[in-house]
């Protein structure tokens, strides 16, 4: 049987990245209802939506984030996770300070891929949100191998 799992995925702002992250997750896992999704920032302020830009390139995976709403880590945020993926090494840092009962289940998106930071695409135009979509895509597709693997 199939382990239930609750992943978060992190950034900055709660309104780019790791709502990118969560709903690209969500679509390329379908196969495993047991496996949640979510995500918050270290700096999030609660209650934005996710940037059109990022809406623009999930509507473009056939992923629908309309209703997001941003939100900041939280202790119980990380407790209730199974892992927890950051999109940059200060993202990391800054969780394994602030949670460092936690650390054996907070890593490095690309941890199993090339290990480079996933950069916030932010002000930079679409064609810097689909490149993080990309980016995002392969880390994904290689945290589910691992998760199969590992169930």
């Amino acid at each position: 049987m199939n382990q239930r799992k609750k992943i978060l995925f992190v950034c900055t702002g709660n309104t780019c990245r790791s709502p990118m992250a969560e709903g690209l997750f969500l679509k390329l896992s379908a196969g495993h209802p047991e496996w949640l999704a979510g995500s918050a920032g270290t700096a999030a302020w609660n209650g934005q939506g996710a940037s059109p830009e990022t809406l623009h390139v999930l509507n473009d995976h056939e992923v629908d984030l309309s209703g997001h709403a941003s939100r900041a880590v939280t202790l119980e945020l990380v407790e209730e996770a199974t892992d927890i993926y950051t999109m940059t090494e200060s993202h990391l840092a800054a969780m394994l300070a602030n949670f460092p009962e936690h650390a054996d289940k907070i890593r490095l998106v690309t941890c199993y891929t090339d290990n480079r930071n996933i950069s916030d695409p932010i002000g930079c135009g679409q064609a810097a949100y689909n490149n993080v979509a990309r980016q995002l895509t392969d880390a994904i597709r290689a945290i589910i191998a691992r998760m199969e693997q590992e169930a």
